[in-house]
């Protein structure tokens, strides 16, 4: 800001009083010489910048002080001064030699670390003149001497002021996600907020703005602007909220591509001019606080490193052998395959460091042994050829495990329940061989599978087979049987014998209620000379039962039917194919009472 305050030869003429006073005042209008003047001097004059603040204590600051001579005559040392009117401290002082007639004198003065008022006073404590030299000048008692102040460039550490509109910080910057060993390129946003909390100790309005132009989403990048209120004297103006990052595409490669993992933010915090007083001080505040919350990525492009991950040791339940136990059970050529499909842009190797069959039973385990648990499985990466979103080519290994590398048939013959496993994967172990390419979709990752092949080619000691069926008869009246026999029909199309049992089930719990004991065995069906059956053999097993088991009888809503077999010859294997069969019909011979 710049202010003017003249001071006429008229004036100072006064100020100086006795001769110089009567010289000058009488010679008003005319021209003379004017003779050497010492020691003219001003009263003290107001200055008010009250409009534009009270009070500022500033950190760097300038003020021009400009004299400009408009009397007929030099003005030589002069000497001016300016002050606080409240305390008469001093804020600046110049000291001009000379100052030609007509002619414009400036000095700065630095501010730095000084307060100033907005009511200040001003005075030129002393001047002289050395007259015109002899030489008849026009003597004019409203000629001035102005005196002009350029306050500058002003940065306050306190102040009470108006404010200008200003930027109170504007910064653009580059900053890095912690994502080791990962090293990105993109990401597309699946979940997450970003999380902006603000404070302000300033006593006026701040308007925020941040903005992140490498986070796009339906070709606008994110941004939020809010306005805080001006905070009470000594409290604070805040602000949190929370932002769905959902479905944003994040570009990781920097402002020139070319690093990763990095995104690039512009902050700003500005204050508008309001044409009202605020105290503002560098000991107030600015606080922003931005954080990056649960996000969870759909798409990711770039490395994703060279990594380990371990599985286990942990547990799979299994039904391929509910139905069936036995004291021994020996399989042939039996095959493993694991199938691994790939659907991560990523090599990979996969290490079974422990699989066994857990048979809960029995309480027997059978580790799987042999050069099959030695040595790693490959996995080549999938292939994404169009980018997101895709579609992505997976790929598909197989890996065979069968009794040539494993005890694959032992493995099986334990008649497992549960597999227990332990393994580890390794991602790109040739490091970065795709140059940043290497992607991941959140839905398309990566799938294990253990297919068993088992050629029903065994040998068994008392394979159990179980099921259940439901019971169906005809209503009759119960109360006229007097006893009987129920009739066991099996027509064995097996190359063993069997030994049946019925258990009867309760209709709510489904326990066992009874059992039908049959104590015959149901003949094994004829093979030929290959071992092959040629045709089912017709067993009749009878029950003999009273009344109240037939009661109970009609009651069972289900069956349990309990089949245990035994190979023949002993030690031998024999084959099942799935043609072979058995049969069972159970009808009921009663005594019946006629009314």
């Amino acid at each position: 800001q710049t202010i003017s305050y003249p001071v006429s030869l008229g004036y100072l003429a006064n100020n100086a009083g006795g001769l110089v006073a009567l010289f000058i005042n009488g010679s008003n209008g005319n021209t003379v010489a004017l003779p050497p003047i010492a020691n003219l001097a001003s009263d003290t004059f107001s200055i008010n910048a009250d409009t534009l603040f009270q009070t500022i204590t500033l950190v760097t600051g300038s003020i021009d002080v400009s004299i400009t001579n408009g009397f007929p005559i030099d003005i030589t040392n002069l000497n001016f001064e300016l002050r606080n009117t409240s305390n008469n401290v001093l804020v600046a002082q110049c000291v001009f030699p000379l100052i030609a007639a007509g002619q414009v004198q400036t000095q700065t003065v630095p501010l730095n670390g000084k307060t100033i008022e907005g009511n200040m006073t001003g005075r030129i404590i002393s001047m002289s003149t050395p007259g015109s030299g002899g030489v008849p000048v026009l003597v004019d008692t409203s000629d001035v001497l102005i005196a002009d102040l350029r306050v500058y460039d002003m940065h306050p550490s306190f102040a009470t002021a108006i404010f200008p509109t200003q930027n109170l910080i504007n910064k653009s910057q580059a900053f890095k996600f912690d994502l080791a060993p990962a090293q990105l390129k993109e990401a597309i946003i699946n979940g997450g907020e970003i999380t902006i909390d603000l404070y302000s100790t300033l006593q006026d309005s701040v308007h925020f703005k941040y903005q992140l132009p490498s986070a796009i989403k339906n070709g606008v990048p994110f941004e939020v602007s809010k306005t805080l209120d001006p905070a009470p004297p000594g409290g604070v103006s805040s602000f949190s909220n929370a932002y769905d990052f959902t479905g944003y595409h994040l570009d990781m490669s920097g402002v020139n591509q070319d690093t990763v993992n990095t995104m690039f933010n512009v902050f700003q915090a500005r204050v508008d001019s309001t044409g009202q007083m605020k105290t503002l001080s560098i000991t107030d505040s600015i606080y922003a606080n931005i954080s990056f919350v649960n996000l969870t990525p759909e798409y990711v492009r770039g490395y994703i490193g060279m990594d380990t991950f371990n599985f286990g040791p942990t547990s799979l339940s299994i039904d391929l052998f509910k139905n069936i136990s036995a004291n021994a059970f020996n399989v042939q050529d039996v095959k493993m395959n694991i199938e691994i499909e790939n659907s991560i842009g990523a090599d990979g190797e996969v290490y079974l460091q422990n699989l066994k069959s857990t048979n809960t039973q029995t309480n027997q385990t059978v580790t799987l042994s042999g050069s099959a648990l030695t040595n790693s499985i490959a996995i080549p990466r999938a292939i994404d050829p169009g980018g997101y979103p895709g579609p992505v080519t997976s790929s598909l290994t197989n890996y065979l495990l069968n009794n040539s590398n494993s005890n694959a048939s032992a493995f099986l013959d334990n008649l497992p329940n549960q597999i227990d496993y332990t393994l580890q994967l390794r991602t790109n172990p040739s490091g970065n061989s795709s140059n940043y390419q290497d992607f991941i979709y959140a839905d398309k990752l990566m799938r294990f599978d253990l297919n068993v092949e088992v050629p029903l080619n065994f040998m068994a000691d008392n394979l159990t087979l179980t099921d259940t069926v439901i019971l169906a008869v005809n209503k009759v009246d119960l109360s006229r049987i007097i006893n009987g026999t129920l009739i066991l029909l099996a027509d064995n199309g097996f190359p063993f014998d069997a030994d049946v049992q019925l258990y009867l089930l309760d209709k709510t719990t489904l326990a066992v209620t009874d059992s039908l004991l049959i104590n015959n065995i149901i003949a094994a069906a004829s093979v030929d000379a290959n071992g092959r059956v040629t045709a089912s053999k017709r067993s009749r097993l009878i029950i003999p039962v009273t009344q109240d088991r037939i009661n109970h009888f009609f009651e069972s809503p289900k069956i349990k039917v309990v089949s245990r077999f035994t190979t023949k010859p002993t030690g031998q294997t024999i084959r099942i194919y799935n043609d072979y069969k058995m049969e069972l019909q159970l009808t009921g011979d009663f005594n019946y009472r006629a009314n």
